[in-house]
């Protein structure tokens, strides 16, 4: 029997800080829960153990209930001890950009979502990290002419729309062949022009799309909150 109500290499990592929090080693606490030290290892690297185990380690780790690892009063308090944590890391890294939004980054993978992307969007900012060389820059300017080339293309036959997919699909294998990736993110916005005489604000879907190494794996792009259209 294994637990279902916790990722195992969460409770693995759990468990090991609450080891730690009570200065035991391995070798200690698998002395204390009557098991092998390589139970212990295991278990704290997501692996899968026997219930008697996971018991006599719940037991060493001064657990009241042998089943607490089972419980899900306990997977409940794990599970939000970490989404809390993760939005106070998410609010530090938030306050590190305060003219800036968090949006949504989406992985480009292949050359039909590079024509979604182009497609859905009314406007397109462009962002290349400087980190990458003077190849790849190359390759993502290319990259970034044909989004917007069939970004103004109506009704594109299936012929055309095959022809740039496969076009992209090139373009993202050189891209990753020189170790960079593609994100892109888009926001519903609403402009109104300084010299407008109708100050009606125009609703616009602006994307961003932004080219990085590949060490790099973003979950979120920070844009401007106030952009301005020329």
């Amino acid at each position: 029997m294994t637990t279902t109500l916790i990722d195992p290499k969460l409770l693995g990592f759990w468990a090991r800080c609450v080891r730690e929090s009570q200065y035991l080693s391995q070798e200690a606490l698998a002395e204390a829960a009557g098991i092998t030290m390589r139970t212990v290892q295991r278990f704290e690297a997501g692996e899968t153990v026997q219930i008697g185990s996971r018991r006599s380690l719940a037991k060493a780790l001064r657990y009241g209930d042998q089943d607490t690892f089972d419980d899900p009063k306990f997977a409940a308090t794990v599970l939000g001890f970490f989404d809390d944590l993760k939005a106070f890391q998410q609010k530090q890294v938030d306050d590190q950009h305060p003219d800036q939004m968090r949006l949504p980054a989406q992985l480009v993978c292949s050359g039909e979502e590079a024509i979604q992307f182009a497609q859905g969007n009314d406007a397109v900012c462009f962002d290349i990290s400087t980190d990458l060389n003077r190849a790849t820059k190359a390759i993502v300017a290319t990259f970034a002419d044909y989004v917007c080339d069939v970004g103004e293309l109506d009704d594109l036959s299936a012929a055309t729309s095959l022809t740039f997919a496969n076009e992209f699909d090139d373009m993202l294998k050189a891209l990753k062949a020189e170790g960079a990736i593609v994100y892109t993110a888009k926001h519903d916005r609403k402009f109104v022009g300084e010299n407008w005489a109708d100050k009606t604000p125009m609703s616009m879907t602006l994307g961003y799309l932004v080219v990085v190494a590949a060490t790099k794996k973003l979950e979120h792009l920070y844009v401007l909150h106030k952009t301005k259209l020329f």
